[in-house]
């Protein structure tokens, strides 16, 4: 055993420092740890001998942490009857009430030592409405299998929403498809994803395989709402193709934006991993367009030059597995 480790059947701490409070007349007393321990084992066992040999300390090392913890406190704590040792009423007290703060500080020892070693605690999660609705579940079904111990809070928001939430440290990391330039924020890509072209079944493009950005001036578009990174990526594409997108209809989730082109709503530009099932299924028709850059990638976003948890960082680390 260290030299500045106590050890009883009921708790085990390192004593490393000492405790210092303040009397109503304003004077500081200081308790030391270890002397506190030595006199819960002897209020315990009621004789020195016992726990001298408990606490691996010579006898006069017990009476000498004993009467030092009487002067710090200005209090007797133990009466010495014959050969009788005896622990005052006020000793009582002191014992019953310091063996709950050992207990206290071998919890608190514990608990950071779970926390540092990612065992235990909680990570906040930012993500953007496609990344928390189709990337997410796995991530967070893998990191329950490795981390069973830590839970994780989820925050679903647009883009424009969630990065501010990271900036101030409401949410510990993000992943957004969103561009963010926000120089206090740490940005590192994790996956690539890509906007596709949707239509309805009985649309007048659906036979085609692709079709020029002309082909679409006259469309209508479902997309969804100001500050998402999908809107924000296919205003711009549509933009730099030389036209401006005639929106007719604006949902906040990708699954709704698929239903309303499979009701013939409009065309939409989403996602690939958002329209994949109703592509398969045959509901909607994917189409090629020439010559425009639908390609993006997903970002993990946290604060730089941040001290961060063990729970946080084992989560960032599973979101980067194989990224490039």
């Amino acid at each position: 055993m260290r030299n500045n480790e106590t050890r009883s059947g009921r708790f085990v701490f390192v004593i490393a420092a000492s405790l210092t409070t303040t009397w109503a007349n304003d004077s500081s007393v200081t308790i030391n740890l270890n002397q506190l321990a030595t006199f819960v084992q002897l209020a315990e066992k009621r004789n020195f001998t016992r726990t001298a040999d408990a606490l691996h300390l010579t006898q006069p090392a017990v009476t000498q942490q004993i009467r030092a913890l009487e002067r710090d406190l200005g209090v007797t704590l133990v009466d010495i009857v014959g050969r009788r040792t005896e622990i005052t009423e006020i000793g009582a007290f002191v014992a019953e009430r310091g063996e709950l703060l050992l207990n206290q500080v071998d919890t608190l020892r514990r608990d950071v030592r779970e926390l540092a070693e990612a065992r235990s605690g909680v990570v906040h999660v930012g993500a953007t409405v496609t990344i928390g609705g189709y990337v997410l579940p796995d991530l967070l079904a893998r990191f329950a299998e490795r981390h069973e111990g830590i839970r994780v809070e989820v925050a679903v928001e647009n883009t424009t929403t969630i990065v501010p939430m990271v900036a101030d440290g409401r949410v510990g990391l993000a992943l957004v498809e969103g561009v963010v330039t926000d120089a206090s924020l740490e940005v590192v890509p994790f996956a690539d994803d890509e906007l596709v072209l949707i239509v309805g079944e009985s649309h007048r493009l659906a036979r085609r395989r692709s079709v020029a950005p002309s082909d679409l001036a006259d469309e209508s578009f479902v997309t969804r709402e100001v500050g998402s990174g999908t809107r924000d990526l296919f205003e711009r594409a549509m933009c730099s193709a030389g036209f401006a997108p005639r929106i007719v209809l604006a949902l906040p989730t990708g699954e709704g934006i698929v239903r309303a082109v499979r009701c013939g709503l409009g065309v939409a530009m989403v996602s690939r991993i958002v329209a994949a099932d109703a592509i398969g299924a045959g509901v909607v028709k994917e189409i090629d367009v020439q010559g425009v850059e639908l390609r993006r990638r997903l970002f993990l976003v946290r604060r730089s030059l941040r001290t961060r948890s063990a729970a946080a960082r084992a989560f960032a680390d599973l979101v980067l597995e194989g990224s490039s």
